[in-house]
């Protein structure tokens, strides 16, 4: 397991590798990350704390009140890994590894804009945008096949270098299948959001999304 503070906007966020067998909801160390937001959050140490953890991690649980704010939580698997991401406000998260950028240009034909096609140069552009249309659709604030009725997430930059608005996006290096596999990792907090059960993991939806008819 390995675990880094992400700093997104709206929140730091507790960001947790573990392997991909491992139930994320019952591990320790998610468990701890959870406790300490919820601290972060105004909980009182004790039985109440208990009680919130146990309420975060129930069955398909994401979001919890705690007095004025809430404890978020959510899992992204890729790779052979589970990423877990941790806040005191509502969090997303989302994985893709960078081999499937191929498989995501795909699906970017339906839902990226034809501004966000063009801002595209290399893969890493391609995957990173898709982590942060996941985390957009995951909070409720997208729809896959509606890019025109969302906020740009890819916007040309300084010297045409496209940059991801509220950039959160991360790069992991991880042995799965006998090889070393890249993986963006993108987190994206929502304070005070309500964040609803996680749709399906990138490489579902881009198969998903080319599988649409034209």
């Amino acid at each position: 397991m390995s675990a880094a503070v992400v700093h997104a906007p709206g929140a730091d966020v507790q960001l947790l590798s573990l392997t991909a067998t491992a139930d994320w909801r019952t591990h320790p160390d998610v468990r701890a990350a959870v406790a300490a937001a919820a601290l972060a959050a105004g909980a009182e140490p004790g039985p109440a704390l208990d009680e919130v953890v146990a309420a975060v991690l129930s069955p398909a649980r994401y979001v919890h009140a705690v007095g004025g704010a809430c404890v978020g939580v959510s899992a992204s698997h890729e790779a052979g890994r589970t990423y877990v991401a941790v806040a005191p406000a509502a969090v997303v998260v989302d994985a893709c590894a960078m081999d499937r950028w191929a498989q995501v240009t795909t699906a970017g034909s339906r839902a990226f804009t034809a501004a966000e096609r063009a801002a595209v140069r290399t893969p890493w552009d391609a995957v990173r945008a898709w982590t942060a249309l996941e985390c957009a659709v995951k909070a409720g604030g997208a729809d896959l096949l509606r890019p025109d009725d969302r906020a740009p997430l890819l916007v040309p930059g300084a010297h045409g270098v496209p940059v991801v608005p509220g950039e959160g996006a991360g790069l992991h290096l991880v042995h799965h299948a006998g090889r070393l596999r890249a993986v963006c990792v993108r987190v994206a907090v929502a304070v005070g959001a309500r964040v609803p059960a996680p749709r399906p993991a990138p490489d579902q939806a881009a198969l998903a999304l080319a599988a649409v008819p034209a």
